[in-house]
């Protein structure tokens, strides 16, 4: 298995009839492998070097010539296409003529001209290779049949219509259908009147949904011959498996070699290499051929099934990518937790534990997360009700509620992605500690709870809604209330007060910038002290506090003394107008 993340696929003179004649010379298998080191345009390019095109294209993995056409196009890849096998062509079809369970007539569309493109041998070739019901089914979505009865008034009516014998009627049904179907009837009629008549028959009778089923159906069971499963089987990948289990399960993944065949493995699901650091560098010391090939096609069946259990609506490059980037998060996820970070421990496990067990492995950990995120939901602030969620500071809530997904995602930068490494399942980890600590303190210490909260009188407020009042702005208005009137609760700030509550705030440093006073943060740490004494929760609300004075003086800190403050523009307390 060439690694092909470092290994560059070996150089052929720039002189093309040079380069053509060494790569001649070489064995098919050899050959090969130099046309699978390149990509896109170049891959096509060294493809066709060969005095013997036809038997490079037959040896490629259905997946890797999928998106070799589909990189470059079902048109430019004309030359290529019309050197696949039967099964490889209809592999084709499968992949690309499906969107979820219903047939995608632009797609349809697009390779019947593709087909008809590629000449009479080939369209010949589909007709008899693929099943009927398949054919029926394209022609019953494209034509509306009608057969000739005999009677006068209807010879009339269908003078209008296309026939190709004189008995069946032909009408199109979608604008611009007609120049490719009634070529593809013409080749159909003339290559097996009998096979015609019969598929005629078919479109009269036959009803479209139940076609539709059947051809959705076969299509399932082709893909599944190419490591594509069934969506139950597909979806057991997904099934929770504690990570810890791993660690005290090892299973004799080497007594499952790979029989040898004569198409190689696909490499592309290892060109995203760089999405699983860590597991990646740890493939990149095994050295042993069985063992590499066997990774390498466990990986083939495990993007596989990923795909089929997402599931995807269409087989596109960036679907395909995706889910295959997911994998590598996954499978790196699940390596550094099993193997502690110590690449000689995680050597042995991806000689030891297939590799769909390590995947499951790194998704368990984040459904632990999940697990965890559930519980808080469920505990004393919470109350197990989701619309309390939004007291949780924007950032927070998005955070927890990426973490309670059925699949939890890591917010980065605001966009939902995967879990891609164990420090980022470590730190989500804290965050929710944090998050439960701070929710259960409001209960315990300062005996608030979001009802208490639903009921205030935010009459001429801002914000005017117990919506808009996450736990910072809880805290700091309860903080100002301490500060004005010595009674830590929260209770709207008269817009008059707000004044005098910063002159008491903040302090100047020494570039002239407004901070909260060190003595207020040294007040909050010596009622820490007082009134916490686990040292993990006394954290926990440290760096709480923290970020709720941090956002206090980055809201009004920067305004102006004799600037009048606006409520509107600015978070962090409720202020009465």
């Amino acid at each position: 298995m060439p690694d092909v993340s470092e290994t560059k696929p070996r150089t052929l003179p720039e002189d093309e009839e040079e380069a053509e004649r060494i790569f001649n010379d070489l064995p098919v298998q050899q050959q090969l492998d130099i046309v699978l080191g390149y990509h896109g345009n170049e891959r096509l390019r060294h493809l066709f070097l060969s005095h013997q095109p036809k038997e490079l294209v037959q040896r490629l993995p259905e997946i890797e010539l999928f998106l070799m056409v589909k990189g470059s196009g079902e048109r430019d890849a004309l030359e290529l296409v019309s050197l696949t096998t039967p099964e490889q062509f209809q592999y084709l079809l499968d992949l690309d003529f499906w969107n979820k369970d219903q047939l995608d007539l632009g797609k349809a569309t697009q390779w019947m001209g593709t087909l008809l493109e590629c000449g009479e041998e080939k369209i010949q070739e589909f007709i008899q290779s693929t099943d009927p019901e398949f054919i029926a089914l394209l022609l019953k979505k494209f034509l509306h049949v009608i057969k000739l009865e005999g009677e006068p008034a209807e010879v009339e009516a269908l003078a209008l219509l296309f026939t190709l014998d004189g008995q069946y009627y032909v009408a199109f049904k979608k604008p611009g259908a007609r120049p490719i179907f009634q070529r593809f009837l013409e080749y159909l009629r003339y290559g097996d009147e009998e096979l015609y008549a019969r598929l005629m028959e078919a479109v009269i009778v036959e009803f479209e949904s139940e076609l539709e089923e059947l051809n959705y159906c076969h299509r399932n069971g082709r893909l599944s011959d190419h490591g594509f499963p069934g969506f139950e089987e597909a979806l057991d990948l997904y099934r929770f498996i504690h990570p810890e289990s791993l660690r005290s399960e090892k299973s004799s993944a080497r007594a499952e070699q790979t029989k040898a065949t004569e198409k190689a493995n696909p490499i592309f699901y290892l060109t995203l290499r760089e999405e699983g650091p860590f597991f990646s560098h740890v493939l990149s010391q095994i050295t042993d051929s069985l063992e590499l090939d066997r990774l390498q096609s466990e990986m083939a069946a495990l993007c596989n099934r990923a795909m089929v259990a997402e599931p995807l609506e269409t087989f596109s490059l960036n679907e395909i990518e995706r889910v295959t980037k997911k994998v590598f998060h996954y499978l790196n996820l699940g390596l550094e937790f099993v193997s502690r970070r110590d690449e000689a421990q995680a050597i042995e496990f991806l000689r030891s534990t297939p590799l769909a067990k390590i995947f499951q492995g790194g998704l368990g950990t984040t459904l632990l997360l999940r697990q965890k995120a559930e519980a808080i939901l469920k505990g004393p602030w919470f109350g197990g009700e989701r619309e309390n969620l939004v007291f949780l500071d924007p950032l927070h809530l998005e955070r927890f509620e990426g973490v309670l997904r059925k699949r939890p995602v890591h917010f980065r930068s605001g966009v939902p992605d995967d879990f891609k490494n164990l420090l980022e399942v470590e730190e989500t980890d804290r965050f929710l500690r944090r998050v439960e600590t701070v929710s259960n303190t409001l209960v315990d210490k300062v005996g608030l709870s979001p009802q208490h909260i639903k009921e205030l009188n935010l009459t001429d407020c801002h914000p005017s809604d117990w919506h808009e009042i996450p736990f910072s702005t809880l805290f700091l208005t309860a903080l100002a209330n301490l500060i004005l009137r010595g009674s830590f609760h929260v209770n709207p700030i008269a817009r008059d007060n707000l004044k005098q509550l910063f002159t008491r705030i903040f302090e100047k440093n020494d570039q002239g910038q407004e901070v909260i006073q060190m003595q207020i943060r040294n007040d909050l740490t010596h009622w820490l002290k007082a009134n916490e004494t686990d040292e993990q929760r006394h954290q926990d609300l440290h760096a709480f506090w923290d970020f709720c004075l941090d956002l206090l003086e980055g809201e009004y800190g920067r305004i102006p003394q004799k600037e009048e403050i606006d409520p509107r523009f600015v978070k962090g307390l409720i202020i009465r107008k």
